[in-house]
């Protein structure tokens, strides 16, 4: 999933950096995050890294890279009147709402944090019958065939990795959660030396050559239909915007 699009975009700026010897290493993010914070040795470089203070103090970020659609909630496609009541007018999931319908179920990991916005709406409901807790969610799709489970927290990439490996004749849409929109980036990172300052200037080259982000692709073959459409139009409103933060709007019955 992630190592698919990842790589391939990863290969992409390689493949434009031709005058460094590039080689993949299969290691943690923490170790590789600790060798970055020497900047002893070889250099290093990630392609998925999100921008942090606490990175940025050791680490040269190119502008961002990598857009990918927040954490969603995501349903049987047959299912979508059953979800009407909690959409408002930008077809936005009130999850707050959601949770405490007792006849539409679903499960989350046991430890997994969905970020802020909606872990304050979940955590209340993780013990309630309706929202079940899990040590793995990778088999939520299943589930969702199946019809034990009503609705599922996923990226929508992720539940669409699932589903073409787990349930390939199941439908599957994706809402996106009311003040939880906002398209996420992440981009490729170096030792803050003075090699890894020069490749990201290279990179921020190759950025600015290529205004449409074309790699993005990589990510949006990863989607399925609907999804895709939304991950274009809000990749478009991103390009033009031209600023950091960008809010998606997207209407499920215009996305058939």
């Amino acid at each position: 999933m992630l190592g698919g699009y990842g790589a391939d975009t990863q290969n992409w700026f390689a493949a434009r950096l031709p005058h460094y010897d590039h080689r993949t290493l299969d290691i943690p993010l923490a170790r590789l995050l600790a060798e970055m914070k020497t900047g002893d040795g070889a250099l290093r470089c990630s392609s998925t890294l999100i921008p942090t203070p606490e990175r940025r103090t050791y680490i040269a970020f190119a502008r961002t890279v990598l857009l990918h659609l927040p954490i969603s909630i995501i349903i049987r496609a047959k299912d979508e009147n059953r979800f009407a009541p909690y959409l408002n007018a930008q077809g936005h999931v009130d999850i707050k709402e959601l949770v405490k319908n007792t006849q539409l179920t679903s499960a989350v990991r046991i430890g997994r944090a969905y970020g802020s916005g909606i872990d304050k709406y979940i955590n209340p409901y993780r013990h309630n019958h309706q929202v079940a807790q899990v040590a793995d969610d990778t088999k939520l799709m299943r589930l969702l065939d199946l019809g034990r489970l009503d609705w599922a927290l996923y990226f929508p990439s992720e539940a669409e990795y699932y589903r073409r490996e787990q349930t390939p004749d199941l439908a599957i849409k994706a809402l996106p959660i009311a003040n939880n929109t906002t398209l996420l980036e992440a981009t490729i990172g170096c030792a803050d030396t003075p090699a890894g300052r020069k490749a990201v200037a290279e990179i921020n080259a190759i950025i600015d050559a290529h205004p449409t982000m074309p790699w993005t692709e990589f990510y949006a073959n990863w989607l399925g239909e609907n999804d895709r459409e939304w991950f274009n139009a809000a990749r478009d409103q991103y390009i033009r915007a031209e600023h950091f933060e960008t809010r998606l709007e997207y209407r499920p019955s215009s996305a058939q």
